[in-house]
């Protein structure tokens, strides 16, 4: 056994698989593989499914395709799919070949779909009902099906016609309820809400988030009931979304954790480090267009940064609610003009409110009036255009099909800083010219 294994296997046996991918997700790569070498199959079937994705790789590629074959069958065709589409092609062909033919079919079935739609995300596992069916006979399906892994998931039956097209939908109370003899053309429920294979998975978490589903059925291009996407997985991705919005807004690839292999985050930070120096060159550059006026005003130096940030603060307040709209799609046709106006109002009345108090204390602190007047000023037209940015930076990255969140801090802080500094040292500028330092 190997030196890196683990001692205290039974510890590890005993852990829910959501905790056990925990441990494995901080072991280094040997440990991990050597732990789940000794694990029974079905719990290190169970961890994987519940490992970060990142992870899959480098865990998992030494590891010969039949083997890899004998662990996944231990888990839903679903669960299984979404650990070999991480995976190199050549691995994931090989591995797919050491499956049985029906398991091989149900697997490459869902790894057809993109990995962030519907198809991708939803499970084969469901229960579909022929309209004719009685409740009783019904019941007697479930229990036959009772031996069957993780039936416990599943809220709805679904009723379908001959060629497999979705006609109706009936819950498990129903069948608490209803007579014996009913039949399900009669008790079930024909208004029935469902997803395309090609949904977009954050168009699907807000379905669930507003209908407050446990279920939602998916179906083809030809109306065909393939699959279903649980509440749990709608759940799993508003989390993956929310991250991803919080990662993109600052800069990082939405997929880096805290453990994520320092090159793989190198890869993902510097370009947009270095889109962010572009940016402070930018504002630097706006800075030396007015280096006789600070050398004439030294004054000036202690205000840039309080103009600066205060915009730049006002600005995220903005950016963050507009995001938050857009990411759960409560922002409809129009309001985006409703939002720009009521953010002007604000930035305006901020700004007065902010300026005066910046503008007293330049006049009380350096006795100067003029330095008071200037930095109250560029306060106000510094807000202004840090709310005007907030609300047209996602607005305009969405209009051209990009994620609203895309890094949009890094642009507007480029903005409020530019601007900000501009408008102070413009309006010292025509302050010396006029009424002099």
């Amino acid at each position: 056994m190997p030196e890196t294994t683990p001692v205290f296997l039974d510890e590890y046996v005993s852990l829910h698989p959501a905790d056990l991918a925990d441990r494995l997700q901080r072991l280094d790569t040997s440990e991990a593989r050597a732990l789940l070498q000794q694990l029974p199959p079905e719990k290190a079937a169970a961890a994987l499914a519940d490992l970060e994705e990142e992870r899959l790789p480098d865990l998992l590629g030494a590891m010969a395709p039949p083997s890899l074959a004998n662990l996944l069958q231990h888990i839903a065709p679903s669960d299984a799919a979404d650990v070999l589409q991480h995976l190199v092609p050549a691995q994931r062909r090989e591995t797919l070949a050491a499956f049985s033919a029906d398991a091989a079919a149900a697997i490459r079935a869902l790894l057809k779909y993109p990995e962030d739609t519907a198809g991708g995300i939803m499970s084969n596992r469901f229960i579909v009902l022929r309209e004719d069916m009685t409740v009783e006979q019904v019941r007697e399906l479930l229990r036959a099906r009772a031996q069957e892994e993780r039936t416990e998931d599943i809220a709805y039956l679904y009723v379908a016609d001959t060629e497999q097209r979705l006609v109706g939908i009936v819950s498990l109370r129903d069948l608490v309820f209803r007579r014996a003899e009913r039949r399900m053309t009669e008790i079930m429920n024909r208004e029935v809400r469902f997803a395309r294979v090609s949904d977009d998975q954050e168009e699907l978490a807000r379905k669930f988030e507003h209908y407050h589903y446990l279920g939602l059925p998916v179906l083809d291009d030809e109306g065909k009931l393939v699959g279903v996407v649980k509440a749990s997985d709608a759940l799993e991705i508003a989390r993956k979304e929310a991250t991803e919005d919080m990662q993109l807004m600052v800069g990082l690839s939405g997929e880096e954790r805290a453990l994520t292999p320092w090159p793989l985050s190198v890869k993902r930070r510097l370009p947009w480090l270095y889109i962010n120096l572009g940016t402070a060159f930018l504002a630097a550059f706006t800075i030396g267009l007015f280096e006789s006026t600070i050398a004439q005003w030294t004054a000036l130096v202690v205000f840039l940064p309080i103009v600066a940030g205060q915009g730049g603060n006002a600005g995220m307040q903005t950016l963050t609610i507009i995001i938050r709209d857009l990411a759960l799609g409560e922002m409809a046709p129009g309001d985006g003009r409703r939002a720009l106006t009521k953010e002007i109002i604000l930035g305006l009345v901020n700004g007065l409110a902010i300026g005066l108090v910046v503008g007293l204390i330049g006049w009380l602190w350096k006795g100067s009036a003029t330095l008071g007047l200037v930095a109250g000023a560029a306060m106000v037209l510094n807000q202004l255009a840090a709310v005007i940015a907030g609300v047209m930076i996602p607005l305009g990255l969405k209009s051209v099909k990009l994620d609203p969140a895309l890094a949009s801090s890094i642009f507007l802080t480029t903005v409020t800083d530019v601007a900000g500094f501009f408008f102070f040292l413009g309006l010292a500028a025509l302050g010396l010219k006029w009424f002099g330092a």
